[in-house]
């Protein structure tokens, strides 16, 4: 892992420091004149968090697995086998045993122990990554809700506009002739005294007051109606991205404690491994402790000799063999992510990207962006 991150950093370091620019080249370096002095362009700088985008590459469980061999492989070449000694008789024989047996207890509780940190660690990791997507899921359902639900309600206004509008021609044509008698009586008739057009002109204002209550009164009965509209389809909205959120937290649980139980079960099998393995260990010892002669002693130096060799050849080949896949896939991630973090960069138009952020710098954060790239279809 300490590699990878190492070879990560120094490959992202002496690509993307030089500046990601449209078309693939660094921006030209204007030259200055006497007239004139030439003030630095501002740079636009970007950051990735590395191990989150490495994490979230689709090949990581393969790497993981490699990675797991590795540390395995490194505590078996760094736990040799408990060399022979001279077989001791009576009690010293039952105190010795009683070392060893405790060296190689403590030494199985410390491997235990970093097992299930590791489960623990991996656990968070998918836990933290579950949690995202299902943000990501639960942010793209609402941006759809609220883009239906805003269609809806526009359709439902231009409607209740139209029928608002054919209620106000409607109206308009029920009061118009009565109006038009009035102005024809007072302009061709003509009135008679003061009195009289003074009772046509409240006869007038009457009927101009009584149209427009009309008008007002369906205009707010639209109003309500597309009000009680607006809160029922509001209201379905939120009940489906409710339902959605109980959906995903249930679904979180579920995988959650699926996850768990695999970790328990993987961690299980790996101590009945470690002590079917320490109780032949003390086993061996105890019967080599009471062989009793210094050619037993001898012969059992020798094949622990012969046995430690070559175990020893044996896991140092399954090492190499293990780091050279390993280095091949990380060198494999490591290429892809650059390539995507340099497309993002130059679609940002970001000129240098960093692995951690500058106090006090502007930056981009552009880990999601390059982590949508590698999880893209």
């Amino acid at each position: 892992m300490a590699r990878a991150l190492s070879l990560a950093a120094l490959l992202a370091a002496v690509a993307l420091s030089a500046g990601c620019r449209p078309g693939g080249s660094s921006a030209p370096v204007p030259t200055s004149t006497p007239a004139a002095e030439v003030t630095p362009s501002r740079e636009t700088i970007g950051i990735i968090d590395l191990q989150t985008v490495l994490r979230s590459h689709r090949r990581w469980p393969e790497l993981e697995v490699l990675l797991k061999k590795t540390e395995a492989l490194q505590i078996r070449l760094s736990t040799p086998l408990p060399p022979p000694v001279m077989a001791p008789q009576g009690p010293a024989i039952n105190a010795d045993l009683n070392v060893e047996a405790a060296r190689l207890k403590a030494s199985l509780q410390a491997e235990l122990n970093a097992l299930e940190e590791q489960a623990k660690r991996r656990l968070e990791a998918f836990v933290v990554d579950l949690r995202a997507e299902q943000e990501g899921r639960l942010a793209d359902q609402q941006r759809t809700l609220n883009t239906e639900l805003q269609k809806v309600l526009d359709a439902r206004r231009d409607e209740i506009q139209r029928e608002l509008e054919k209620v106000e021609l409607a109206t308009m044509a029920e009061y118009r002739l009565p109006l038009l008698n009035l102005r024809l009586k007072a302009d061709v008739v003509g009135v008679t005294n003061e009195e009289e057009g003074k009772r046509l002109s409240e006869e007038a204002d009457r009927l101009l007051k009584e149209r427009d209550t009309k008008i007002r009164a369906r205009a707010q009965s639209f109003d309500k109606s597309f009000e009680e509209f607006q809160k029922a389809k509001t209201g379905e909205a939120e009940a489906q991205l409710k339902a959605m959120i109980a959906s995903l937290e249930e679904e979180a649980a579920t995988k959650v404690a699926a996850k768990q139980s695999d970790a328990r079960q993987e961690l299980e099998a790996e101590v009945q491994a470690r002590e079917s393995t320490l109780r032949k260990a003390i086993t061996d010892r105890q019967k080599l402790l009471v062989g009793g002669t210094q050619e037993q002693l001898r012969t059992a130096q020798e094949q622990y000799a012969k046995q430690a060799q070559a175990e020893n050849t044996k896991l140092q080949a399954e090492m190499r063999a293990v780091s050279e896949q390993r280095l091949r896939l990380e060198d494999s991630v490591l290429a892809e992510i650059k390539i995507e973090v340099a497309t993002v960069a130059q679609e940002r138009r970001v000129d240098v990207v960093l692995m951690r952020a500058i106090p006090g710098a502007n930056a981009v954060d552009l880990t999601r962006a390059v982590i949508a790239r590698l999880r893209r279809p």
